[in-house]
């Protein structure tokens, strides 16, 4: 990752995904449409594993961020 990410640098539908794995921690990656999945994970707010996805540190700042 070359830079922190903000969350004004997502779409809201990406936001919204964002908050929704920040406020439960773990979220099936089937229940998320697989652009937004892969961009979250390529910028490093999410991380994947056991079929799901969790908040990064980085995730919850971006998240702080959002306007």
């Amino acid at each position: 990752m070359d830079h922190m990410h903000r969350g004004g640098e997502l779409t809201p539908d990406e936001q919204r995904i964002l908050r929704d794995i920040i406020s439960r921690s773990f979220v099936s990656r089937r229940t998320i449409p697989a652009a937004i999945c892969e961009r979250l994970l390529a910028m490093g707010l999410v991380a994947q594993g056991m079929g799901g996805l969790t908040p990064t540190p980085a995730g919850r700042i971006a998240a702080r961020t959002i306007p």
